[in-house]
């Protein structure tokens, strides 16, 4: 478990819809995919490199692997029998995918450790898909847990920890929204989100799944609830790589459509910078999955070069 010693006021989980995981009972396929690469990443025998996701392969029971058996994901099923740097290689043109997705998890969750221990006291995640931090961050278990999602993708996620945990934790509480109807600032405030309190926003694998107008709206709700100081960390693709047939991203591209859930927002610019700036933040960093593969990949592994996805970190400026 990752020990943080900072005490914790509030964590908030919210599973949006655009991570693929539809209106249904059913986890999406690249949902479990990426829990997967989470699974294979957090063995690997160099602490150095491992990533602290314990519980992502305890999620994906033999419900979860038959959906990604019956969507084509044998490969994936395959390296999950494997050690972590004979599965990379297993992964063929899914290899960039799974890469991509363990250094984005063990860079978040640094964000996240640095966030708590600068003074944030609120964690809110969107669209978690089946993210573990809050069952995995020992600093969360004594503090107040609010995950909100869709009733039915809801309903599937306390089964799964039900199932993992054997009940569901007392300090994680279930509130559940609908995203097209209802005002996310209003759900927040309804569970327990206080505005006054500085927040480390994480929104993890998201963007690149929803229409633009969705990824300026939920910038510019955040900017305008959250108290100065507040940061938000969030994964994306450019436009530029998204357009390139020859990017890294074309295979990965290939692979998300072939299950239906295509990459439909790709930031404009050669970073979100510009963007984000726009919509009330300062950048913190902003970083490429080139320069995060040579953080946290083991030596001579590397990401392609230039990166198509990239991280960025920014900070809610005073009203």
């Amino acid at each position: 478990m990752i020990r943080i010693t900072k005490p914790v006021v509030a964590v908030v989980l919210l599973w949006a819809s655009a991570t693929g995981l539809a209106q249904t009972a059913r986890p999406s396929a690249t949902a479990l995919e990426v829990t997967a690469y989470r699974a294979i990443g957090a063995r690997h025998p160099d602490p150095a490199v491992r990533n602290a996701d314990v519980l992502a392969e305890k999620l994906l029971g033999p419900a979860e692997r038959a959906i990604l058996k019956e969507t084509g994901a044998t490969s994936v099923l395959d390296a999950l029998a494997m050690e972590t740097d004979r599965a990379w290689a297993s992964l063929g043109n899914r290899s960039v995918f799974a890469k991509g997705v363990h250094v984005r998890t063990r860079h978040i969750d640094d964000v996240l450790i640095d966030s708590l221990k600068a003074g944030s006291t609120q964690v809110v995640i969107l669209g978690a898909g089946l993210d573990s931090r809050a069952y995995r961050f020992d600093a969360l278990r004594g503090m107040r847990v609010i995950e909100l999602d869709l009733p039915q993708t809801q309903d599937y996620k306390k089964a799964r920890v039900r199932d993992v945990l054997g009940s569901l934790p007392s300090h994680v509480a279930y509130a559940p929204i609908d995203f097209a109807t209802q005002d996310l600032a209003t759900v927040l405030k309804a569970a327990g989100y206080d505005q006054t309190k500085k927040t480390i926003f994480i929104w993890e694998g998201v963007t690149m799944y929803i229409p633009e107008a969705g990824v300026d709206a939920t910038l510019r709700s955040l900017a305008r609830n959250a108290a100065p100081g507040s940061r938000i960390v969030f994964d994306y693709f450019t436009e530029r790589a998204l357009r390139d047939r020859a990017s890294a991203l074309a295979d990965v591209s290939k692979i998300v459509a072939g299950v239906g859930e295509p990459f439909v927002f790709g930031m404009p610019g050669l970073d979100a910078s510009a963007y984000v700036t726009e919509r009330g933040y300062s950048v913190v960093s902003d970083f490429g999955s080139d320069a995060l593969g040579l953080r946290y990949l083991p030596k001579g592994t590397a990401m392609p070069t230039p990166a198509a996805n990239r991280i960025c970190v920014a900070a809610v400026r005073g009203r």
